[in-house]
């Protein structure tokens, strides 16, 4: 039975990672280098000793002061985090349910505590609301060794199998796993197969994708509903591991429109001469698959859009998840799919699936899957 959450904080609870490394960067500019994002990529989660070290030592940055960088660190973070709203979703409002549950809570944090402390604050918790907060300072072996866990372990007194641990990085994942607890991934630093082979249980987009309980054993049963052998998101009645995104959501959107819009053209409706074009975005590889309707004079054999656009897919790929569908129409407001493509979209589709409907006129509208279909159905073998 679960007894304690254990979180880490950057990219769990609070959306600083990226607030680090800009600060990173402005660091080694100062001592003229010119450094990416992607140099630090790989040190990140892992403390800020290593944040700093690798990344100057891949860098060949000679004026490189570990000193000097902590002191810039320090003083500019609180500066930038003051004005920035750095809580991601769902993050409060987990440990609010999970306290109320009775399940305790801890953050293992590769962080110093200066920072730790100020990032509960920032994303409107304060010390109180953990049982426990261990940091980079209280332990000598950082993540991916299992210290700061079993730490946590031991302050709780509870045994691994008993804790749940939610983090963002390969680093965060082996350390939970070696202190022998679940460990549940967020896909906001990592993607899902690489934190599937880091060995999490389960893989999540954020807290906010955590269904509400009340009961440590219905956290319980939970937990272990979006956990496999093969770690995934539950994409309706499907757990599909998401590849990471290459282009920006409102480039893919573009895409997705010009691929809906470019189907529709094709679409065969001689009867009712309302012409829809869909497309879909493959989770797992990024693809757009786009389709149309084709009417028949027997009314009930009659293809809809995005039913069209879900059967090229699952051609093309199999079993896949949507992340995202836009639907482009003539009708104003733009229509959405009828109750039919709902159910069938639902069994591919979480409820936070961004759907876009658009019409040829240049109207918009933007609506969560649940939106439009609150209670899909789903068949008794199927519910995890």
């Amino acid at each position: 039975m679960i007894r304690a959450f254990l979180f880490d904080m950057d990219g769990v609870l609070a959306d600083t990672e990226d607030i680090s490394v800009t600060i990173g960067i402005e660091y080694f500019r100062s001592i003229g280098i010119n450094a990416s994002y992607a140099d630090f990529q790989p040190n990140l989660g892992a403390g800020e000793r290593v944040f700093f070290d690798r990344t100057a030592s891949a860098l060949s940055a000679e004026r490189y002061s570990y000193d000097d960088a902590s002191a810039y660190f320090r003083r500019r973070y609180p500066e930038i985090i003051e004005r920035a709203d750095v809580s991601l979703p769902g993050a409060a409002e987990t440990v609010k349910m999970a306290r109320s549950a009775g399940i305790m809570c801890a953050i293992a944090s590769s962080a110093p505590g200066w920072k730790v402390h100020d990032n509960i604050k920032a994303i409107g918790l304060d010390d109180q609301d953990f049982d426990f907060i261990a940091t980079g300072e209280d332990i000598k072996r950082n993540k991916p060794e299992k210290d700061i866990y079993e730490l946590c372990l031991i302050k709780l007194g509870i045994d691994g199998d008993e804790a749940v641990v939610f983090e963002d990085s390969a680093a965060g994942i082996m350390s939970g796993k070696r202190a022998g607890c679940r460990v549940v991934a967020m896909m906001t630093t990592i993607d899902g197969e690489k934190a599937a082979d880091a060995g999490a249980d389960a893989v999540i987009s954020d807290l906010s994708a955590l269904p509400r309980f009340s009961s440590a054993a219905e956290a319980d049963a939970l937990i272990f509903s979006i956990s496999s052998e093969k770690a995934g998101v539950a994409y309706g009645a499907n757990m599909i591991i998401p590849g990471k995104r290459l282009l920006s959501d409102p480039l893919i959107i573009e895409r997705m429109k010009r691929a809906a819009a470019k189907a529709r053209d094709n679409a065969y409706a001689p009867y009712s001469s309302f012409k829809v074009g869909a497309a879909v975005l493959s989770a797992a590889t990024g693809r757009i698959y786009s389709g149309c309707n084709v009417e028949n004079s027997s009314y009930g054999a009659t293809i809809c859009a995005e039913r069209n656009a879900i059967t090229t897919a699952i051609t093309a790929e199999g079993v896949i998840g949507i992340d995202i569908i836009a639907v482009c129409s003539d009708d104003d407001p733009p229509a959405p799919p009828c109750a039919l493509c709902l159910q069938v979209l639902a069994e591919f589709a979480r409820p936070d699936t961004l759907v876009v409907l658009f019409s040829v006129s240049g109207k918009e509208m933007h609506y969560a899957f649940s939106q439009l279909l609150p209670n899909p159905f789903v068949f008794p073998t199927m519910r995890q």
